[in-house]
């Protein structure tokens, strides 16, 4: 596939530096809680805690943008993945709690901005009948380079001494990522005015990524657990598991937002999540682990769905609102990286494993009956804009 001929140049070069810092990221991803449990030996309440504090940034990701307010998106981009490099590479060093605290403070403040900033980007460089289907390639690139992260970490474990050297080569990575990033600043050269953007007429996009932080939370946070506690999922059962899913989406994702772009975010969000309800009734329900494990591979898939919150902001904000309206967005979307742990934990040991994901199905109805009249939300943001 000749991706010159087809793709613009600054996407080439997203494509090239989101390769390298997703496989940085997901090579730390896959011996970090190792390295928290059995060489730091940090216990179940602290892993929760640095689970909390690592989800602060998203929070605080319109504040970060107010402070970089005369910076471009193209050097912005350069410096978030900077910093999530040199996030990695704190893990290396860190010999404390304390230490962990402060490479995951580094870490996941450069991720969650890298994350905004380059969504921004891609939705002002392209067409806009072509924007899911872009953010679709990038999320295909994205997962290779998920896949050969873990997979690097899977084959060499017998042969490397210890963790921290992947902490250090994956910190590497992601900075070469960095400098690969640079390229951008010939290509993206506005500034941007950035404040803290909340309008009555962007409500649709708000509720939506509310609801999608509510469904991506409950997934972070218990799906993984109950396939472990409850269906006794080993750790070699996981990695396979998260491999299986970052190889098909290597090829579901173009595809997914090729079906964005065809049918449109209201059928496409109202198709997923249908499918996300019955889903999440199988993780409460299930007693076969092999059913609870495809569940998984389903669930991890659909998350390719949330391109289309991305484009219908892109149709209802205007570009100059763009970055500081998606970085408002990020910020909504972590109201509850806090509120559904806690919640949902509670829950979990009052009640019984059922209750949180009973809690995800009410939450997914809700964004998909709210998602059944999108269109005719997008045609009076677009009247009053």
């Amino acid at each position: 596939m000749n991706l010159r001929g087809r793709l613009p140049r600054i996407l080439l070069i997203i494509m090239g530096s989101s390769f390298l810092l997703n496989f940085a990221f997901n090579m730390w991803r896959s011996v970090f809680s190792n390295f928290a449990a059995q060489e730091l030996m940090i216990n179940e309440a602290q892993y929760g805690w640095l689970e909390g504090i690592r989800e602060i940034p998203g929070l605080l990701t319109i504040l970060m943008f107010a402070l970089a307010a005369r910076v471009g998106d193209g050097r912005l981009y350069t410096a978030s993945i900077g910093l999530t490099g040199v996030g990695i590479l704190m893990y290396a060093t860190s010999n404390s709690y304390a230490d962990l605290l402060l490479a995951t403070i580094v870490q996941s403040t450069g991720f969650h901005l890298w994350g905004v900033v380059q969504d921004s980007m891609v939705l002002k460089a392209v067409d806009p009948s072509d924007r899911a289907a872009q953010l679709g390639r990038i999320n295909s690139v994205a997962a290779a380079a998920t896949l050969l992260g873990m997979g690097v970490v899977t084959l060499t474990g017998r042969w490397v001494p210890g963790i921290r050297p992947y902490f250090i080569i994956a910190g590497i990575v992601g900075l070469a990522g960095a400098v690969v990033s640079l390229l951008v600043h010939q290509t993206a050269k506005e500034k941007r005015q950035v404040r803290f953007v909340v309008k009555w007429k962007y409500r649709s996009y708000y509720i939506l990524t509310l609801l999608q932080g509510a469904r991506r939370h409950i997934v972070l946070t218990f799906a993984s657990f109950a396939l472990v506690k409850l269906h006794g999922a080993s750790v070699q059962t996981m990695a396979l598991l998260l491999a299986v899913h970052s190889g098909l989406a290597i090829w579901t994702r173009p595809m997914i937002g090729k079906i964005i772009d065809r049918v449109g975010e209201q059928r496409a969000l109202s198709i997923n999540y249908s499918v996300v309800a019955v889903v999440f009734l199988g993780y409460a329900f299930v007693q076969q682990a092999w059913l609870a494990f495809a569940l998984f591979v389903v669930d991890n898939l659909m998350t390719g769905f949330d391109i289309a919150v991305s484009t219908h902001a892109g149709r209802i904000i205007p570009r100059e609102e763009l970055s500081s309206s998606l970085a408002t967005g990020t910020t909504i979307n972590h109201i509850f990286g806090v509120l559904v742990p806690v919640a949902g934990g509670m829950l979990w040991n009052w009640f019984g494993p059922q209750v949180p994901f009973l809690m995800g199905v009410g939450l997914v109805l809700v964004a998909m009956v709210y998602s059944w009249n999108l269109d005719a939300r997008l045609e009076a943001a677009q009247r009053s804009a």
